[in-house]
């Protein structure tokens, strides 16, 4: 490069040493993309790498360097900088006087013919948006040519391009920022080798910020001893160095204030925020001072503007506002707490306060906005509970449920804190009685997912039927007032119902929910909601409306990032139930398989999934191995499983269902012996054994004696109708079954056949000869291929209690002495038992006793043979 006065300027910066190659951002620097731009930060690497990638440029291609000063704003100087430093790279002849303009430029880049590169450092001193339009515009008519911009921030650049046709690239901060790969190898370079812990800190602490890792390998570098201290604490000091003889530094005329200070307390903020944080005085100045140095990073929010830090500039600048100016951060922070909590921002507002040591500003915001914080800021609930004193706590009980709700979603099992009763009775009582209408649904939202925690049914209903009517009536009279309210009560009030069996109330709740959902507080809210209805109308049994939920919740869910927390689970299980229903195998499979590797737990609508499940298995698989989970996931939970509940009735209702399939009309006849429940899905059971053992008469009676009310769903309705159509067969009642027969045909017309394949399949080829149609229902049940799979006509054995226990045991190996031991009775008594049961069984033996009674289904799972006494 010549040394002329100036020269430094069009000369490469001095590379430091030593340097970890970066052939992925190399490549992008060396392709054909006619612009690239470099943007970010000071200390984010910006100029070393152009100028790592400039050293290397193979031969054949010219190149030219020039590095802006502070005087360079306007396009006119642009040029002039531009054509000297072609013409100190000995590319172009030396311009004369006024030679220097665009158009001369590009007259001689033209003629020049030859690939040719210019690389202009610090770009974002140029304040003339005609310089912007100038490179398009060169860029455009030269395709020999090519510019690499270095800036601290600059989009209008590529807007022009954009404008012009021309292609361009950006280099931004994260791409900036080294890998782990790239860290390694810089430390390597300085000759310090780092274990895979300390590599993890290491980067974990710094972000990958270039200038922080380069000042920390070359310092250790010097040291005889590196890393005798902690990682974090080595990040930290040079961090904290970085900034103070870097970063602050360059914030001319700013400099080193309060005023730039105070800002760091903020991660993310706009231009209102920014104005109380300055005092109230316009703080225009200082943001585009920061914002000039790249310091603060444009992220627009809407139609406001929004300003953020880079993470680790933010630490460390903050960390020096704590150290230097402790009582005016602590000020700072309590007085945003305040500013937020006016504005109704109670997660900014819990942060801030927190940060000020104000307890009483942070529980008001955790009142006031518990339901945004527990959908999304578990770690500042957190924190706050651990500094609120227990004396505190102890005193005010909405805290305490709000502390029992984010330690359940923290992954505590459900109703393992405190009492089962979370609200008394007069105080539900008075939920619905307030005149304030939003004071009755955020403390009526609170209560009823406190109930459905601590397993209270019964009033979880009370309150959600409670709280939709004053929804209901708040969205006509005061929508301003609880607008944010009204999607998360009606969606809660639809879960309680939909965990209650009552879909049709469900699906109404669940849809005012998904309208209301624009203002609420909950992030993906809509596609939450939009899974549960999905899976609310499986269950109810119209599919089609099933079918369109389902696609809806896949579209919004490509549209939102996080939709796995929001619903997919539940998504995957309605999948699950639409294609069994349609006797779609390889669907039902597959919507299974998603939902088994689903990263979100099992909400409280966990039996849908195994509802789900079995329902395929039942149809084509493992009969057994769901039958074992689903009395093993009965047995785990009977505790939450309330007697009469629909989550109850429809474990019962599987279980009968697949011991019917195995021939097990014993057990099943036991299982329902212990039930009480009025729930249809029970009935059907009931009514699907007696068909099962031969008596028509009780099958018709349970199937098609009751007008089933609103909580039988669709789906179970038409169960229980071809039932009773079935019973009717069987009992040679054609004539009346046709007419029942010959409705239900419309759910194959739809596309529905699942009801059709747990009917016996001799009745259906029976039904074929007086309704024509029902043979294309058996030609869909072969192709699917499905068997017969609910018997007709099995010999049911009924066994006492005692004989069961018998049973059990003489399918051990114990001898009739140990057993009469065991169960504290003589060897007579055990010989007495035992000849009933052969007699009951048709047996002569032991052995074929066993044999018999586990072909009809009758021993337990194995391993639970009995032991002892039952």
């Amino acid at each position: 490069m010549a040394a002329t006065k100036g020269g430094y300027r069009y000369a490469v910066p001095r590379l430091p040493r030593p340097l970890a190659r970066r052939p992925r951002l190399s490549e992008r620097l060396a392709s054909a993309v006619p612009l690239v731009v470099v943007r970010g930060p000071v200390g984010i690497g910006k100029s070393t790498l152009v100028a790592q990638w400039f050293a290397c440029i193979p031969e054949d291609l010219d190149a030219a360097w020039v590095t802006l000063d502070e005087e360079v704003h306007s396009a006119t100087r642009l040029w002039e900088e531009i054509g000297r430093a072609l013409a100190v790279a000995g590319v172009v002849t030396p311009f004369g006087d006024g030679g220097t303009s665009r158009r001369a430029i590009r007259h001689a880049v033209q003629a020049w013919q030859a690939p040719l590169v210019v690389v202009v450092e610090r770009y974002e001193q140029i304040r003339d948006s005609e310089a912007d339009r100038g490179i398009a515009e060169l860029l455009r008519s030269c395709p020999n040519l090519r510019v690499v911009v270095c800036a601290r921030d600059d989009m209008r650049l590529r807007e022009a391009c954009r404008l012009q046709g021309v292609e361009s690239d950006v280099i931004g901060v994260r791409d900036l920022l080294l890998t782990r790969d790239e860290t390694q190898a810089l430390f390597e370079s300085f000759g310090l080798v780092l274990d895979r812990q300390q590599l993890d800190d290491l980067h974990r602490e710094t972000g990958g910020w270039p200038a922080i890792l380069w000042a920390i390998g070359d310092a250790l570098a010097h040291e005889p001893s590196p890393w005798t201290q902690p990682v974090d604490e080595v990040v930290r000091e040079h961090a904290h160095d970085w900034v103070r003889n870097q970063v602050l530094s360059a914030l001319a005329p700013v400099g080193i204030s309060e005023r730039v200070f105070r800002f760091t307390v903020l991660e993310q903020f706009d231009d209102d925020v920014a104005r109380f944080v300055n005092g109230g005085v316009n703080p225009r100045s200082v943001i585009d001072c920061l914002v000039s140095h790249g310091l603060l990073m444009p992220t627009p929010v809407g139609t406001r503007r929004s300003y953020a830090w880079p993470r680790l500039v933010r630490s460390a600048m903050l960390s020096l506002f704590a150290t230097e100016m402790p009582h005016a951060r602590r000020t700072l922070e309590k007085d945003l707490a305040g500013w937020f909590l006016e504005r109704g921002d109670h997660a900014r507002a819990l942060t801030h306060a927190l940060a000020g040591g104000d307890l009483g500003r942070a529980a008001a915001a955790v009142e006031d906005g518990w339901l945004a914080l527990l959908a999304g800021h578990h770690q500042a609930l957190e924190a706050f509970f651990e500094s609120l004193p227990a004396a505190d706590l102890a005193r005010r009980r909405k805290l305490r449920t709000i502390k029992e709700l984010s330690v359940s979603l923290l992954g505590a099992p459900a109703g393992s804190q405190g009492t089962r009763e979370v609200l008394g009775r007069t105080e539900l009582e008075l939920i619905g009685r307030s005149t304030d209408a939003r004071t009755a649904l955020d403390d009526g939202l609170l209560a009823l997912l406190s109930l459905r925690l601590k397993g209270d049914p019964a009033q979880a209903r009370e309150v959600a039927l409670r709280l939709t009517s004053i929804a209901t009536a708040a969205r006509t009279a005061h929508p301003d007032e609880v607008d944010d309210l009204l999607c998360p009560v009606f969606k809660e009030a639809g879960v309680v119902h939909l965990l209650a069996g009552e879909t049709q109330k469900a699906s109404d709740s669940l849809l005012s929910a998904y309208e209301t959902s624009a203002e609420c507080v909950v992030p993906g809210a809509r596609t939450g909601i939009s899974a549960v209805l999905g899976l609310t109308f499986a269950v109810e049994g119209d599919f089609a409306a099933g079918d369109e939920w389902i696609a809806q919740h896949g579209a919004e869910a490509c549209e939102s990032p996080g939709t796995e927390l929001l619903g997919s689970r539940l998504a995957h299980t309605a999948q699950a139930l639409l294609a069994a229903e349609r006797l779609d195998r390889c669907g039902a499979y597959e919507a299974l398989e998603r939902e088994s590797r689903s990263a979100t737990p099992p909400s409280d609508l966990w039996f849908y999934d195994l509802f789900a499940r079995a329902q395929t298995e039942l149809l084509w698989g493992d009969r057994i191995g769901v039958l074992h989970q689903l009395s093993a996931e009965r047995a785990r939970r009977a505790h939450g499983l309330e007697p009469g509940s629909f989550a109850e009735a429809l474990l019962v209702s599987l279980e009968v269902d697949l011991l019917l399939s195995l021939r097990a009309t014993s057990r099943a006849g036991a299982l329902l012996a212990t039930v009480t429940s009025e729930q249809p899905l029970v009935d059907l059971a009931r009514a699907r054994l007696a068909l099962a053992i031969g008596d028509h008469a009780a099958a018709q009676r349970v199937a098609g004696g009751r007008r089933w009310d609103e909580s039988c769903s669709r789906r179970v309705r038409a169960d229980l109708k071809l039932t009773y159509a079935a019973a009717l067969l069987a009992d040679g009642r054609t004539a009346v079954a046709v007419p029942e027969l010959t409705r239900l045909l419309t759910l194959a017309d739809s596309g529905v056949y699942r009801p059709f394949a747990l009917v016996p399949r001799d009745l259906l080829v029976e039904a074929a000869d007086v309704v024509p149609a029902m043979g294309r229902v058996i030609d869909v049940l072969d192709a699917s291929g499905i068997g017969d799979v609910l018997p007709r006509q099995v010999e049911f054995v009924e066994l006492t209690p005692r004989e069961e226990v018998v049973l059990a045991a003489l399918a051990t190996d114990r001898s009739l002495e140990e057993i009469a031991r065991t169960l504290y009775v003589s060897v007579n008594t055990v010989k007495t038992q035992t000849r009933s049961l052969y007699r009951k069984l048709g047996v002569r033996s032991r052995e074929e006793a066993v044999q018999s009674a586990a072909v009809r289904g009758m021993l337990p799972p194995a391993g639970d043979a009995a032991g002892g006494p039952g």
